[in-house]
């Protein structure tokens, strides 16, 4: 069993975190070079420190830290961005072999397959090791013994700081889809210095913790936590399961509230942002000098990234807090808030597709809202049951039913379709947007758009239409030439359609 005291825990935790601001000072505005080398020796030196010393380095595994540092040298030698790719993968894979040889894990004498093993270990360590070293610093009561006159204070001031980078992240996505919202946001959070640089070095600094704290967290003997190992596992006669997870659940209960109830007042703020300038149609000209139109026609790629990574809170949250009436009302909160974001990107999709027409990633961006929109009403409904622990096999077949359904309808068969409906009928095309058809596009799409660009040649005008008609042979030729050599199994029902259609093209 790994015990790792939390004074080490705790050492070892703010370390990582100095060491990303230092991070941030090192590469804020400045290309990789030498900046490089500096920052591998350093995390060197700081997993060297903590590791254990339980037992000696395996001599075989001396020459990793002298890996890592040559390959730090690639940047400061070499601009090609290949080559400096795969010198930071071999950078980050030294670093992190090295970590398990501190911790008393011979790498080098491993097999193969032991060798990935670990490389899967040191890949969860980078998201989670830092986040186990939080955790275990507070193991054993210390944290609360140092804070016991802060009393039932400490949990929400807990939550509060982990609400903190959660509301950044998702403030982020919200300022960027919506310039009235980014407004609004900057005005309430007016100080004297710049808070988008604030938040962006200070993100940087938190994700390069992140990725520091990983290799110190298997240094001081984390790799036999994070990932489950059969030969660690707990015997069932000793460990009650749901007191064991009754335990979980209840020390981290409150922290975990505090970050929805957080998320909850933010969405609230940009839902009635949404209620008022987008669907309420106030004039935008007043507030940012952004007419409507320009307004409405950003934010939904944003705001479909917000949607999903709500979602994966509201799940992680429920896994934690379990049904309480607290989480119920924050979650429902939480969902219909959601909600209202969701129908925001849909609308500002719409709007976006009638002034400058459809293409693929816009028709599953669609296909996506249309989903997210299927998993915001089941996770409503299973709640409201306390059925949750269905809910991944309802997202599941409602991704299966979406995915369906965008292969009966075809994509590029519809795209095309919408497209050139609009340039023959102008009515559905937003005033101020694009009326023409994109016709270079258009011919990168597949044989399900053969039908309608063929359709096309009666309303290009020349010389556009003299090229395609070119490409439209030549596709023609080849389908011809693939029907000779295949076979009756081969049959394929776009092809047929794009055959028949390329039949009818005219002669010359």
């Amino acid at each position: 069993e790994v015990i790792v005291e939390p004074t080490i825990a705790r050492r070892a935790a703010a370390s990582a975190l100095i060491a990303g601001v230092v991070a941030d000072a090192l590469f804020d505005r400045n290309p990789l070079g030498i900046n490089v080398l500096v920052a591998v020796a350093a995390v060197l030196i700081l997993v060297t420190w903590f590791g254990p010393g339980r037992r000696p380095v395996d001599p075989l595994d001396a020459w990793l830290p002298m890996l890592a540092l040559v390959a730090a040298l690639g940047p400061a030698l070499r601009t090609d961005p290949t080559v400096i790719t795969l010198d930071l993968l071999l950078v980050a894979a030294g670093v992190s072999a090295w970590s398990f040889a501190v911790s008393g894990v011979a790498v080098t004498r491993r097999t193969t397959a032991a060798v990935a093993a670990l490389g899967v270990q040191a890949a969860v360590a980078a998201g989670a090791g830092l986040l186990w070293l939080l955790f275990r610093a507070g193991a054993g009561g210390s944290l609360a013994r140092t804070t016991q006159n802060l009393g039932r204070l400490v949990p929400i001031a807990r939550g509060a700081v982990i609400a903190v980078p959660v509301v950044i992240g998702f403030s982020l996505l919200l300022t960027s889809a919506d310039a009235v919202f980014g407004r609004a946001l900057g005005e309430a959070l007016r100080l004297p210095f710049e808070v988008d640089e604030v938040m962006r070095r200070g993100t940087f600094s938190l994700v390069a913790a992140f990725l520091i704290g990983g290799p110190v967290a298997i240094a001081v003997g984390a790799s036999k936590v994070l990932v489950w190992q059969p030969d660690a596992a707990p015997d069932p006669e000793t460990v009650e399961p749901e007191a064991a997870l009754s335990h979980a659940r209840r020390s981290g209960v409150t922290e975990v509230l505090v970050v929805v109830a957080a998320v909850d007042v933010l969405f609230a703020l940009f839902a009635a942002v949404q209620v008022v300038y987008l669907f309420g149609g106030t004039d935008t000209l007043a507030a940012i000098g952004m007419s409507y139109s320009d307004y409405a026609r950003q934010g939904f790629f944003q705001l479909v990234g917000v949607v999903a990574l709500a979602g994966l809170l509201l799940l992680g949250a429920h896994a934690i807090v379990g049904r309480t009436r607290a989480f119920l009302v924050a979650a429902v909160a939480l969902l219909i808030l959601t909600g209202v974001i969701l129908a925001s990107a849909a609308v500002r999709l719409g709007l976006y597709q009638g002034a400058y027409g459809w293409t693929e990633l816009r028709f599953y961006v669609a296909a996506s809202i249309g989903w997210l929109a299927i998993c915001v009403t089941l996770a409503l409904a299973l709640l409201w049951a306390n059925r949750m622990r269905w809910l991944p096999h309802g997202l599941a077949m409602g991704a299966a039913a979406v995915t369906l359904a965008v292969s009966a309808i075809g994509p590029q068969a519809f795209v095309m379709h919408q497209n050139l409906a609009r340039t023959l009928d102008q009515s559905q095309v937003a005033t101020g947007g694009h009326a023409g058809l994109d016709l270079w596009y258009g011919m990168t799409l597949g044989d399900d758009a053969i039908p309608d660009l063929v359709a096309a040649l009666d309303v290009v005008a020349e010389p556009d239409r003299q090229t395609l008609f070119f490409m439209l042979r030549l596709r023609r030729d080849e389908l011809e030439a693939e029907a000779g050599a295949a076979g009756p199994l081969s049959w394929n029902l776009s092809r047929t359609r794009a055959r028949e259609a390329l039949a009818h093209l005219p002669a010359g």
